[in-house]
This record gives C-alpha cells, structure tokens and sequence, in this order.
C-alpha cells in the first residue's frame, strides 16, 4: 500500500526521523497509526466504564490484550 501524506504530516515525519526518533518514515508512520489505535481503544474503554456496567477488571485486561495480540499479528502475504 502506498500513502500520500499531507505537507504538514510529511514533515512531521521528516523532522522525526531527522531527530533520530524514528529510524525510518515507515516507522514514523507505524508508529502514528498503532498510537491512533491505542487512542481509539482508550476512547471505548472509558465510554465502556462511563455507561457502568458488569465487566470486571480482569475482563478488560482479556479484551484489550486480545485486541494487542491480533493488531500485533503478522500480515499474511499477499
């Protein structure tokens, strides 16, 4: 998959990897995503806790090491 990123995302990645925080934009770019998806995963865990509910701390801990497990997955190979 090729993406075209935006001037301002194209810099931030260039400034990164200049500052040595990424060692490649692929990584930069990795990294951006996987936070975004942590984000999303914290935004309907406290929505989760917000409505109340059954679910035990253990339950939580279960689902979102499953949820890590299967992002961290190997892609298959086209």
């Amino acid at each position: 998959m090729k993406v075209e990123l935006t001037p301002d995302a194209a810099q931030w990645v260039e400034a990164e990897v200049g500052a040595g925080t990424f060692p490649t934009p692929e990584d930069a770019v990795r990294h951006a995503v996987s936070a975004l998806r942590a984000s999303a995963l914290r935004a309907t865990l406290d929505a989760a806790v917000a409505e109340g509910g059954s679910h035990t701390t253990a339950d939580a801990r279960r689902h979102v090491r499953e949820q890590l497990d299967k992002r961290n997955k190997p892609a298959a190979a086209p």
